[in-house]
């Protein structure tokens, strides 16, 4: 037989788990409704930008083309990678006439897909074990947050494989010489950190401790190799810093200034509205060692999965799974310390301290990345979101899996081995049981979630709908329902409301008494006659002004000409503020026969996970 180099075993496994995650992630971002992502439009707006106009945005110049949130913010003052590629990806699919709103999950799909190609690669070469590398490829692959994160277009995907390809390089660097091709990529990986979004650069201090206790380049390859890691980070990201210093100055190379002129001028969120722990009078010791309102379980539950617009958890095989594996992770280093400081007392071999000492900045860089994102929870703003957290995801995997191989190492496993195993020796075809019986685990769970959670919310059976009390008619008699009206002309008889639009942006404002009508989810049911075809726009508000996002302040369909039973799904929180705008055509005729309200119910089995104590419960 012959034996194949382990660079190119673990290249054709990278390329393998690339390929087969790919095929699967394209599948679920074609499946996932649009609108099912947080931020779904600024994304949107971050990769659309790019793909008409073939260049990144240049404020304030740019800012009539762009979506300017509530907040006053824009994608286009972040990091660009996740929406080069998202734009790249389009234009290379453009030829299947996909909707672009969908077609740009493409970008997000290649980058979670090659962010497992690099943990393959990473895991393998550091463990030197096909089994666990493949292991943790499964784990991080089918993590439901991670398989949402590729499914939508987002900024995580760029966040989470910037720092899996600096681990791997730093893999690299730490089981070899620094060549430099190694120095190149090295590089190339430290931009593309900067160039994917700014939590990934929590991680930046980590990799530079790294560089220092480990990087030794051949002798007289030092000049070199700094020479191209510098090439390298430009080529990967020091660009973007250079494009911002050109066209903004250079007190400003992370657009921080530009942002806050931006968020001035558009502004729609009063600040004094925005939450954070520390306006609420708890401290940064409270919040964490008393897990004030549940903060440490909804950040561990955020991590796995909670998914939509943070409104689909899953059930305890998911959380009980990864909540062991990240345990374990967690808890590996501080032992394997106490294991050296009692071999040192005993005058023993205390094991490999350089892979350890590496571990241990693993470690440190799960520590600064949950400290970072706690600080920004505690005073800036209130986000339970497990995707601040994921670009370091690969760290507490691989230390999960170093435990795995101490203990696979170990004496009285060793004595074991033998018996778990299927096949023959004299026919070449050993399976480790144990290997195999963890895979099917991680499958199975998955797929539980898959089957028992995430396909129902998004296509839910008919059992778990239902009509509260039933259809709630407005009187169309009258004008007692209006406020206000905009760009058309109306009168009212025994029929309804007759409307005439003088422009294509007709609107009718409903008075506040309407939202009595509404509860947090319901169906709308409008009949109506047209004299021609158009779209109709219904808006929600809880006080603020109306914006145009589709399934959370809106909801739009179409009509044809002649008699249309229209029925809309409105899911309305606060309601203070209600518009129709009734055609998106000038000069159109359309009665309003009826419109009518019914509060929607959906039946879910609640379900809550707590493993820590919370300064809450007694409450």
């Amino acid at each position: 037989m012959v034996n194949l180099h382990p660079d190119y075993s673990t290249k054709k496994g990278a390329l393998l788990v690339f390929f087969a995650f790919l095929v699967y992630y394209l599948a679920t971002a074609m499946a996932l409704p649009y609108g099912a992502g947080p931020d779904y439009d600024a994304h949107f707006d971050g990769a659309h930008f790019i793909y008409a106009e073939g260049r990144l945005a240049i404020l304030p110049e740019d800012a009539p083309k762009l979506h300017i949130t509530a907040y006053g913010s824009t994608r286009a003052l972040r990091p660009p990678l996740s929406y080069l590629v998202a734009a790249g990806a389009a234009r290379l699919l453009s030829w299947t006439e996909i909707e672009l709103r969908i077609l740009f999950r493409a970008g997000s799909a290649l980058l979670c897909a090659l962010t497992l190609g690099l943990i393959f690669a990473a895991l393998h070469r550091y463990l030197n074990n096909r089994w666990l590398a493949v292991g943790g490829v499964l784990l991080i692959g089918l993590l439901p947050q991670f398989v949402f994160i590729a499914s939508h277009l987002n900024d995580d995907s760029a966040a989470i494989l910037s720092v899996t390809f600096l681990i791997y390089c730093l893999i690299r660097l730490l089981r070899g010489p620094v060549d430099p091709t190694l120095a190149l990529l090295t590089g190339t990986a430290i931009g593309l950190v900067l160039l994917s979004k700014f939590t990934a650069w929590v991680f930046l201090p980590i990799a530079g401790l790294v560089l220092l206790l480990f990087a030794r380049p051949s002798a007289g390859q030092w000049l070199l190799s700094i020479m191209l890691v510098g090439v390298g980070i430009m080529l990967g990201g020091g660009w973007w810093i250079g494009f911002n210093i050109w066209h903004y100055g250079w007190n400003d190379p992370l657009l921080f200034n530009i942002g806050e002129t931006i968020s001035t001028q558009y502004l729609s969120v009063d600040p004094g509205h925005i939450r954070s722990f520390a306006k609420e009078g708890v401290s940064l010791a409270h919040l964490i060692l008393r897990n004030y309102d549940h903060f440490l379980d909804e950040t561990l539950v955020a991590s796995i999965g909670n998914l939509d617009w943070l409104r689909l958890r899953l059930g305890l095989p998911q959380y009980l799974l990864y909540t062991t594996v990240l345990m374990v992770g967690a808890v590996y280093v501080p032992v394997r310390w106490i294991g050296v400081l009692l071999a040192t007392v005993r005058g023993t071999q205390a094991g490999d301290l350089k892979r350890l000492l590496f571990e241990s900045l693993l470690f440190l860089a799960i520590v600064l990345q949950f400290a970072a994102y706690t600080l920004y929870e505690w005073s800036k703003e209130i986000q339970i979101q497990g995707k601040y957290l994921l670009p370091i995801l690969i760290c507490p995997i691989l230390l999960f899996f170093a435990c795995v191989d101490k203990i696979n190492a170990s004496r009285v496993f060793r004595r074991w081995r033998p018996l778990l195993v299927f096949g023959s020796t004299l026919g070449a075809v050993r399976i480790p049981i144990l290997p195999v019986i963890a895979i099917s685990i991680v499958f199975a769970v998955h797929i539980d979630g898959l089957r028992r959670f995430v396909i129902p919310y998004y296509d839910p059976p008919a059992k778990v709908l239902g009509l509260g009390e039933g259809f709630r008619h407005l009187d169309l008699t009258t004008a007692t329902p209006i406020l206000d009206t905009e760009n058309i002309e109306l009168s009212i008889d025994e029929s309804g409301w007759h409307i005439r639009t003088t422009s294509n942006d007709g609107q009718i404002y409903f008075a506040p008494s309407v939202c009595k009508y509404f509860q947090t989810n319901n169906l709308l049911k409008i009949n109506m006659h047209s004299d021609g075809p158009g779209i109709l726009q219904f808006f929600w508000s809880d006080g603020g002004r109306f914006v145009d996002q589709l399934g959370l302040s809106s909801m739009t369909t179409n009509f044809e000409s002649g008699e249309n039973s229209l029925v809309l799904p409105v899911g309305i929180g606060d309601c203070k503020r209600l518009r129709l705008d009734p055609t998106n055509v000038s000069g159109q005729s359309i009665l309003l026969r009826s419109f009518s309200i019914a509060p929607l119910t959906i039946t879910r089995w609640p379900y809550y996970f707590r493993i820590f104590s919370s300064s809450t419960d007694s409450r």
